[in-house]
């Protein structure tokens, strides 16, 4: 076994670290931040909470980029989580988590992302109109649902071409929008939002503590903003030098985005009181328009539909690669490892994903594609992150050219794994349908698996001993 971990999978390592860095950064900055504000405002009784709640979910992810370090250093394959779940808990698991993100996780992402760009970018830079309806022959369709399933169309296909203009169009989709909004946010909260945080810190007394439920309901928009930590490791066989350059971009890239949120909410919460934020809608525009009038929400809002565009597209190329390593694994149709025979890209994955994204697109809500994806979004999440404490428990010897510091293990991978659980337990006692369903898919794969798949899977673990 230790030879085949330390043996990477064969793949053209054409990602360095600042395409990597990027990669992870543009799949953190989604539409997230601009939208959960509102949503966590809503639940919360006090801007002191408010920004409480984005620390804690910003703590939550560096967690997990800790963690999640430390197993793609030891294990740089393509296919994300599905690797380090399968050695650590077994085919059973690896089969149920990978199911899930197949189905919830990355189609309800891109769904949710690029409905979201749909719904509100695109209306503030080509006209009110274009929020209303298109017309495909006899078809009519709401504008958010074609243009949303353009997007995804349009950077999966960017994806079939290869994974290195997908990485370059990633680094120039990120960088310039991240930096520019970023100087914008210390500049805003440094001028005319400082007051406002020391009579916050001043008087935090002054708002009584929400309910269990209300942190658990806030907490879910905050995760799926901050989602996207682990987003280097589905593509670990690609970067180079993978053992220094993985948990580089894992942590440095999730780093710059929880500075950049802690601040951009400090900046929200310096324009708009609580109740107001909370009926704000997409939060980004609604200050550019309160700050620097109709010239402001345009160069504004091009520069969140840029950094909209660059989470999709990370989540386009991270995505793929589950199908990929699970038809490998033999939990998926062969078909799904089918590389390009001229980009060298899993075409099959690719394009499987888009479909799903598109059905989910035609078929639910922005609302509740948020919740489906964050609550499956939770439940991979904590199983990935505890790997880390089975692995070094099973296989203490394996080559670790990253380890989480002992200052800092088990307390990191208990401390996420806490949190996830403690909502994911509230949300199913408050009979949450997101979390329902996403709890459901993968009560039903571990079904399967055991029905129709495990004998022939401890059959080949088997082969696979007496060979090695």
């Amino acid at each position: 076994m230790a030879t085949e971990l330390e043996s990477a999978v064969a793949g053209d390592r054409s990602l360095g670290l600042a395409p990597a860095v990027a990669v992870v950064a543009g799949s953190m900055l989604g539409i997230g931040i601009f939208l959960a504000p509102a949503a966590v405002a809503a639940e919360l009784t006090g801007p002191g909470y408010f920004l409480l709640i984005w620390l804690i979910g910003g703590l939550a992810a560096l967690c997990g980029a800790l963690c999640v370090a430390e197993l793609g250093a030891m294990l740089p394959q393509a296919g994300g989580d599905y690797p380090y779940l399968r050695l650590a808990y077994g085919p059973g698991i690896a089969f149920s988590a990978g199911w899930l993100q197949l189905l919830a996780t990355f189609p309800g992402s891109l769904a949710a992302m690029a409905v979201g760009v749909a719904s509100y970018q695109l209306p503030v830079l080509l006209g009110e109109d274009f929020a209303r309806t298109v017309e495909l022959g006899p078809l009519t369709l709401d504008a958010p649902v074609f243009w949303g399933a353009v997007i995804v169309v349009g950077l999966t296909a960017l994806n079939h071409v290869g994974v290195v203009v997908s990485g370059r169009a990633q680094l120039l989709l990120t960088s310039a929008p991240l930096v520019v909004l970023f100087i914008a946010s210390l500049a805003l909260v440094g001028g005319i939002g400082v007051d406002s945080l020391g009579g916050w810190l001043a008087h935090g007394e002054l708002h009584p503590p929400p309910a269990i439920g209300a942190w658990a309901r806030a907490y879910l928009p905050v995760y799926f903003a901050y989602s996207g930590w682990n987003a280097a490791i589905y593509i670990g066989s690609e970067i180079r030098a993978p053992g220094r350059n993985l948990p580089r971009a894992v942590l440095g890239g999730t780093g710059l985005v929880v500075i950049f949120y802690m601040v951009l909410c400090a900046g929200f919460l310096s324009i708009f009181p609580l109740e107001e934020l909370a009926s704000a809608g997409e939060a980004g525009t609604a200050a550019a328009r309160q700050l620097f009038g109709a010239a402001g929400v345009i160069a504004v809002t091009t520069l969140i539909a840029l950094a909209m565009l660059g989470s999709i597209n990370g989540t386009v190329l991270t995505g793929s690669r589950i199908g990929f390593a699970m038809a490998e694994g033999g939990h998926c149709p062969p078909k799904a490892a089918a590389l390009d025979r001229r980009f060298g890209t899993p075409v099959v994955a690719l394009w499987v994903q888009a479909a799903l994204a598109l059905v989910l697109i035609a078929t639910r809500s922005f609302e509740q594609l948020l919740g489906y994806a964050s609550c499956a979004m939770l439940l991979s999440g904590t199983l990935t992150v505890l790997a880390v404490v089975v692995l070094r428990r099973r296989l203490p010897a394996i080559h670790r050219p990253y380890r989480l510091p002992s200052a800092l293990y088990p307390l990191a991978p208990l401390l996420y794994a806490s949190s996830s659980a403690l909502v994911l337990v509230v949300l199913i006692l408050e009979r949450d349908l997101s979390v329902l369903l996403a709890v459901g898919w993968f009560l039903i794969a571990l079904a399967v698996h055991a029905i129709f798949l495990a004998r022939r899977d401890r059959e080949r673990e088997l082969a696979a001993a007496r060979q090695s």
